[in-house]
C-alpha cells in the first residue's frame, strides 16, 4: 500500500509539492501569528507606556503636616502605602508665604520647598545647589523678579502664625527637564532649601511624595486603584492617571491578541479552503487509479486509503506544526476522495467526469447564504464609534464569505456571458474571440477557483484600506496633539519675554510661534498661542482669538507724575516692562485733599512700560492725569472712560467702588461679604473680556448657565468660546486662547492660584535651524524638542497599528495561498487543455492564435476575481468601519473607511500575482 502511495507521489510530484507547500505555508504562518501575538502585545504595551504623559505615569500624594508634628513620619507613611513598583521617587515639604528682600522693597509670593533629588534635576546658572540649612536656590525668573543674585539675603514670611526664615541665595537655576516627571510635580512659584529650613517656619506644612511607576505597575488596574483608595483613606490627596493608563494597557493587549488571532483564524480558514481546492482537483486526477485498484478487487476502504494517501502524506509533512490544520485536512481530503471515487469502475474510467449539478448548486447556495448572513450581522452591528471587538461571529470572517459569494455569482455570469460572447463572435467570423469565449463558457469546474481568488483579494484590499486609513488617522492625530511640525521646549521664561523673543527671531510671522501650555495634566488643557501666527504655523485660523481691543497704555521714561487727590492715602500704579514682563510699581503719596501732581521714579521703565492696574490704600482717591517725562500717559478723559477700566476677573471679590465723572476717576472702599480673596485693584482694559477662545469637546461648557470661565495662568477668566471639533495640542477637549491677551488679563490679578506653565515654540513645516539659532540668540533656553515624524512613529508602535500591520501580513499569506491554489487548478487542468490544444492544431489552427486564446482564457477569470474582490472590499467598508478602531480611546476618526489608493495597490498586487501564475501555466502549454 505504501509503495503504491509513494510511487504515485513520484509520478505526480507537482501536485504533491503543491499540497506540501499549501500545508507548510499555512501551518508556519499560523504558528508565527500565534507566537507573535504575545510579543506584539508586549511591544505595544511598552510603546503605550513610553508614549504616556507624565501625569499618566506618575503618582502624586499630598498631605498636611500640622505644626509640631514630625514631617518625616508623614513621608514614611506615604512611601509605605505606595506598594507598587516605583522607578523614581521624591519626597518633600512645602510652606506658603512671601520672599522678601530686606534691603529693598521687593516682595514676591513664593512657597519655600524642600525636595529630594532636587540637585540632580536642575541646571545651575549661578552658584551651587543647597548644601546646608538656611541656604536657598531660586529659579532664574524668580531671581530676576526679586532682583537678587548669589549671596543675597532674603526672608521667607509665612504669615502671622509662622516664624520668618532667614535665607541666603547660593544658586540660581533653571529646570534640567521642565517637562519631566520631577518638575511636573513642582508647579507654582517656589524657592528650594533643605527640609529643616522649611520646618523652621513652625507653620502648617504640606508633605509631598511624587513617584514614577515602573511599566510593570500598569499590568493590574484594579491593584492600582486599591493603592489610590488606601492613600485616600489615610486622608492624603492623590493625583494620578495611572489607573486609566493601566486600563489602556489592558485594552491594548486584548486588541493585539484579538487582531492577531483573527489574522491567524483567516490564515487557517483560507489555508483549509486552499487545501480543499487542491484536494478536490487532485482527487479528480486520481479517478483512474481508483478504477484500476477496483478492477484488481481491492476493497473500497483500501482504494480510498491509497488515493487519499497521495494528499495526506504531503499534508502531514507540511502541517507538522499545526495539528488543527492536519485534523481539518484529513477530513477535507477524505471527503474529496470519497466524492471523486465513489462511482463504479465504468464511471471512474470515463474521461468525461460525471456532472453533479445538485451538489454544485447546493454548495453555491450555501456560499450565498453565508455571505448574506455575514452582511446582515455587519449591518446590524453597533454604530461606527463603538468598538466591535468581541465575538467571532460571521461578521468576523465576512471578507471571505462576502467575496466568495460574489465570486459564485461572478462565475455564473462569466460562464453564461462568455458562452454568449463566443457564439456571437463565431457568427461574426472572429475566430480567436470565439474560441476564447466558448472555452471559458464550457470550463465550469476549472473556473470555480474564482471565489477563492476573489476572497483573497478582498482580504488584502480590506487590510490595505485599514492600514492606510489608520496611518492617515494616526498622522492627523499626531499633528493635532503635537500642534505643529516641530515643537521646541523652552526653559521657564516670562510670557512677555517669550513673545518678544519669538517675534524678534521671526519678524515675518511665518516660521515660529510662541506658545504657553497650562493645565496640560488635566482633561482640558488651556493652550495660549500667538494667534496672529496660528494659521502659518499650525494651519488653524486664529483671527477670532485676537479681535481688536483698546490700545495698551504704554510709555517710555523713568519719571512719572500723577495728578491726584485723596485722604492722606497712597496710590500705586502697577506696571509691566515691555519685552520682559518685569513687574514694577510706581507709588504716589500720601495724597492731599486738593488734587496736585505727585512724582515717582521707576528705573525699570527706561525702555518702556505698560500700565496694568491701579490700587489705593483705604479711603477715597481721585485720579486725574498720569504723565511720563511730561508726556501724557493716561489723560483725564481716559481715567473717566468706563470702557478702559474693569474690576477683577480672577477668583476674588471686588473690593473697590468706581465712580467716573468728567475727567476724574474716583476710587472708594467696598466691603464684600465673602470668604474669597478681596481684589481692590482697578485694571486697564487692553484685552477683550470675556476672552475669545476655541473650545473643543465642551471644555468650556457651564452646567449652571453662567458665563463660561476657565483657569488661565492660575486666574479664573471668563470666556467667549467658539466650538471646534479639535484644537491643536488640546485635541478633542482643549481650549485655545491668545497668549498676548491672556497674559495682559492675568498678569497682576489678585487671587490667582499658582499653576504649571510650559513655554514652547512651535515651528512651521520648512522652518530651518537658522530660526532655532535666532531663538537662542534672542535669549531663549531650548531644553528639548519633538517633531511630527517622531510623534507619528510613536503612534505606529501602539496596539492599533500593530494589529493593522498584522492584518496586512496575514492578508499577504492569504494571497500567496490563493496563488498556490490557482496553480494547483491550472496544473490539474493541464492534461485536458493539452489534449484540446493538440486537437485544434491537427485541425489547422495556427500556434500563435492558440497562444492568444490561452492567454485570454487564463487572464479573464483572474481579472473577474480581482474586480469582485475589490468590489467586496468597497461594499464591506461602506457598510461598516474596520472591526478594530485606529485608536483605543474615543478620539474621532474622520478618515473615510474606503481608501481608493489602497484599493488600487491591493488590486494591482493581486492581479500581478494571480495573472503571473495563470500566464505561466498558459505559456507552458
Amino acid at each position: 500500500m505504501w509503495g503504491l502511495v509513494f510511487g504515485a507521489l513520484r509520478a505526480r510530484r507537482v501536485q504533491a509539492l503543491v499540497m506540501l507547500a499549501l500545508a507548510a505555508v499555512t501551518a508556519v504562518a499560523a504558528g508565527i501569528a500565534a507566537g507573535a501575538a504575545g510579543t506584539a502585545g508586549e511591544n505595544a504595551v511598552r510603546a503605550r507606556v513610553a508614549a504616556a504623559t507624565v501625569a499618566e505615569r506618575t503618582l502624586r500624594v499630598r498631605g498636611t503636616v500640622s505644626s509640631g508634628d514630625r514631617p518625616e513620619d508623614t513621608l514614611r507613611h506615604m512611601s509605605a502605602l505606595v506598594d507598587v513598583p516605583v522607578d523614581e521617587r521624591a519626597g518633600g515639604l512645602r510652606v506658603p508665604g512671601d520672599l522678601v528682600d530686606p534691603a529693598g522693597p521687593r516682595r514676591q509670593s513664593a512657597e519655600l520647598r524642600s525636595a529630594e533629588q532636587l540637585c540632580g534635576n536642575l541646571k545651575l546658572r549661578q552658584g551651587r545647589c543647597v548644601g546646608a540649612d538656611g541656604e536657598v536656590v531660586l529659579p532664574e525668573e524668580l531671581a530676576r523678579l526679586l532682583g537678587v543674585e548669589v549671596g543675597a539675603k532674603l526672608v521667607h514670611e509665612t504669615g502671622l502664625t509662622g516664624v520668618p526664615v532667614a535665607l541666603e541665595v547660593v544658586g540660581i537655576f533653571t529646570p534640567a527637564d521642565p517637562a519631566g516627571w520631577f518638575w511636573a510635580g513642582q508647579d507654582g512659584v517656589a524657592a528650594y532649601t533643605t527640609a529643616p529650613t522649611v520646618t523652621a517656619a513652625e507653620a502648617t506644612l504640606t508633605a509631598t511624595f511624587d513617584a514614577v511607576l515602573e511599566p510593570g505597575a500598569f499590568d493590574d488596574a484594579a491593584e492600582l486603584r486599591t493603592v489610590l483608595d488606601r492613600l485616600r483613606n489615610a486622608r492624603f490627596e492623590v493625583t494620578s492617571g495611572a489607573p486609566a493608563l493601566a486600563e489602556a494597557v489592558a485594552a491594548d493587549r486584548r486588541s493585539v491578541h484579538r487582531g492577531v488571532g483573527l489574522a491567524e483564524a483567516q490564515i487557517l480558514l483560507f489555508g483549509g479552503l486552499a487545501v480543499a481546492v487542491a484536494a478536490a482537483y487532485a482527487a479528480q486526477e486520481r479517478r483512474g487509479d481508483a478504477a484500476r485498484l477496483a478492477v484488481r478487487g481491492l476493497p473500497g476502504w483500501r482504494i480510498r486509503a491509497a488515493t487519499a494517501g497521495q494528499s495526506l502524506v504531503p499534508l502531514a509533512v507540511g502541517s507538522i506544526w499545526s495539528p488543527r490544520l492536519f485534523a481539518a485536512g484529513v477530513v477535507i481530503v477524505a471527503a474529496a476522495d470519497w466524492s471523486a471515487t465513489r462511482g463504479g469502475v465504468t464511471d471512474l474510467m470515463r474521461d468525461v467526469r460525471p456532472r453533479r449539478p445538485l451538489a454544485a448548486a447546493t454548495a453555491e447556495v450555501c456560499a450565498l447564504g453565508l455571505a448574506g448572513a455575514a452582511l446582515f450581522q455587519i449591518v446590524a452591528a453597533p454604530a461606527a464609534d463603538v468598538r466591535r471587538d468581541t465575538g467571532f461571529g460571521l461578521a468576523q470572517v465576512a471578507p471571505l464569505l462576502v467575496a466568495a459569494g460574489l465570486g459564485v455569482l461572478g462565475t455564473r455570469l462569466l460562464l453564461a456571458g462568455a458562452g454568449l460572447y463566443g457564439r456571437h463572435a463565431l457568427a461574426a467570423g472572429r475566430l480567436s474571440a470565439a474560441l476564447a469565449g466558448l472555452t471559458l463558457g464550457r470550463r465550469r469546474t476549472a473556473f470555480r477557483i474564482i471565489p477563492v481568488l476573489a476572497a483573497a483579494t478582498c482580504v488584502l484590499a480590506l487590510a490595505a484600506q485599514d492600514w492606510q486609513g489608520g496611518a492617515a488617522a494616526r498622522a492627523d492625530r499626531a499633528r493635532v496633539e503635537l500642534g505643529a511640525d516641530r515643537v521646541l521646549r523652552v526653559a521657564p521664561v516670562a510670557r512677555e519675554r517669550l513673545l518678544a523673543a519669538v517675534r524678534a527671531a521671526d519678524p515675518g510671522g511665518r516660521e515660529a510661534m510662541a506658545v504657553v501650555v497650562t493645565g496640560a495634566a488635566g482633561p482640558s488643557p488651556v493652550v495660549a498661542v500667538d494667534a496672529g501666527r496660528l494659521r502659518a504655523v499650525a494651519g488653524v485660523d486664529g483671527a477670532a482669538l485676537h479681535p481688536a481691543a483698546p490700545a495698551p497704555l504704554r510709555f517710555t521714561g523713568t519719571d512719572l507724575a500723577l495728578r491726584a487727590g485723596g485722604d492722606g492715602n497712597r496710590v500705586r500704579v502697577l506696571l509691566a516692562a515691555d519685552g520682559t514682563g518685569e513687574q514694577a510699581v510706581a507709588e504716589f503719596g500720601p495724597l492731599s485733599h486738593q488734587p496736585e501732581p505727585f512724582t515717582a521714579v521707576v528705573p525699570a521703565c527706561a525702555r518702556g512700560c505698560r500700565v496694568e492696574a491701579v490700587e489705593a490704600d483705604r479711603g477715597t482717591v481721585e485720579l486725574r492725569e498720569l504723565t511720563a517725562g511730561g508726556a501724557t500717559v493716561v489723560a483725564g478723559d481716559v481715567f473717566a472712560d468706563p470702557a478702559r477700566w474693569r474690576t477683577t476677573v480672577a477668583q476674588a471679590a471686588a473690593g473697590i467702588q468706581v465712580v467716573q465723572t468728567a475727567g476724574v476717576l474716583r476710587l472708594g472702599d467696598a466691603q464684600p461679604r465673602t470668604q474669597r480673596p478681596v481684589d481692590s485693584r482697578l485694571y486697564v482694559v487692553d484685552a477683550p473680556v470675556p476672552l475669545p477662545a476655541l473650545a473643543a469637546g465642551g471644555a468650556a461648557d457651564n452646567d449652571r448657565h453662567d458665563q463660561p470661565a476657565v483657569s488661565v495662568f492660575g486666574a479664573s477668566v471668563p470666556l467667549a468660546p467658539r466650538p471646534a471639533a479639535l484644537v491643536p495640542r488640546g485635541g478633542g477637549s482643549g481650549i485655545l486662547v491668545d497668549l498676548e491677551y491672556a497674559a495682559r488679563i492675568t498678569a497682576v490679578a489678585v487671587g490667582t492660584v499658582p499653576s504649571a506653565e510650559r513655554p514652547e515654540v512651535w515651528l512651521a513645516a520648512g522652518a530651518g535651524d537658522a530660526v532655532i539659532a535666532r531663538l537662542r540668540s534672542a535669549g531663549l533656553d531650548i531644553t528639548g524638542s519633538d517633531s511630527l515624524a517622531a510623534a507619528t512613529a510613536r503612534a505606529d508602535r501602539l496596539a492599533p497599528a500593530v494589529t493593522a500591520l498584522g492584518d496586512v501580513a496575514g492578508a499577504g499569506i492569504v494571497l500567496l495561498l490563493a496563488a498556490v491554489a490557482a496553480f494547483v487548478v491550472a496544473a490539474v487542468d493541464r492534461r485536458d487543455r493539452d489534449a484540446e490544444r493538440a486537437a485544434l492544431r491537427r485541425q489547422g489552427l495556427p500556434r500563435r492564435l492558440l497562444a492568444r486564446v490561452e492567454r485570454r482564457t487564463a487572464v479573464v477569470p483572474v481579472l473577474v476575481a480581482v474586480v469582485l474582490g475589490v468590489l467586496a472590499a468597497v461594499l464591506l467598508r461602506a457598510l461598516a468601519p474596520p472591526p478594530v478602531r485606529a485608536f483605543t480611546d474615543q478620539w474621532p476618526v474622520p478618515t473615510p473607511a474606503v481608501q481608493p489608493l489602497a484599493l488600487l495597490v491591493a488590486g494591482a498586487a493581486a492581479l500581478v500575482l494571480f495573472g503571473a501564475v495563470a500566464l505561466v501555466r498558459a505559456g507552458r502549454r
